[in-house]
Formats: C-alpha cells, structure tokens, sequence
C-alpha cells in the first residue's frame, strides 16, 4: 500500500512541480520521476541530466533558428517568449496528443542554450525528452549556407 501512495505521489508530482521559468539565471529543476531531462539538473544526477547545447553562431542568429523551429512545426503551442532569451513551449504528440513542456534558455555570458524538456502525464517518457534536445542540438548545429 505504501509503494502504491508513493508511486501516485510522484505521479503528481510531475504534473504539479516543478513550476516553469527562469529563477536566478537558471531553469528549474526536474521532479524525481524520470520523465525530464535539464542541462541545469544536479551535476550528478545522472537520470536528469544533460548537456548544454553550445551554438558557434551569435546568440541572436540561435535564438532565431530555434524560434523558427518552432514556429513552423505541427504539434506546437507557444505559450511564453521572451524575445533572444526564453521561449516556454508545449509540444503534443501526434498520435495520443500527450503534452511536453519544453523551455530554451539563452544566457548572457555563454554561447549555449539550457534545454528542460518535461512530459506532463505519465511517470515515464522512453527516452522522448533526450532525443527532443538531441534535435535541437542539430538544428542549432546546422552550418546555413
């Protein structure tokens, strides 16, 4: 009965927590289940984690591909931009329409991009968030010509 409470409680926990945003020039943090990945997670929190994506372009030329990115692809929900520095996004998958909140981050100092991708429902997400910023890393990797 406890290990039922407990699996529910972190279920919920998904849903409700960790809030959105940028709280002192970082992106919060993941809940404990493991359906969400940040490149700003613990530094040895190895279910959460990943890297930065680094961009050898300018900042402002970054933050248009990846806004452009999202603009024109299906399944996508602006829901806050901050212009050249955070856009908050909901993608919904296309066959079950299950919602992901997906936050880019691009901070002053640094030519990279803090990347938190979360699925709303459910405890786990195969791996969906990981290969979601392995895609944004090629977008911002891309060489236009």
């Amino acid at each position: 009965m406890e290990a039922a409470l407990g699996l529910f409680f972190i279920c919920c926990m998904s849903v409700l927590s960790p809030f959105s945003g940028v709280e002192e020039g970082e992106l919060r943090g993941c809940p404990p289940s493991p359906n969400c990945v940040s490149s700003q997670s613990m530094k040895y929190n190895f279910v959460h984690k990943v890297d930065p994506i680094v961009y050898s372009t300018s900042r402002e030329e970054a933050y248009k591909r990846i806004s452009k990115f999202f603009r024109e692809s299906e399944n996508i929900y602006i829901s806050e931009e901050k212009e050249g520095e955070y856009i908050r996004i909901i993608f919904f998958t296309k066959v079950f329409r299950f919602p992901d909140r997906v936050e880019v981050y691009f901070p002053n100092d640094k030519n990279e991009v803090q990347v938190r991708s979360q699925s709303l429902l459910g405890l786990w997400d195969i791996f969906a968030n990981r290969r979601r910023v392995n895609s944004f890393r090629e977008i911002l990797g891309k060489v236009e010509s």
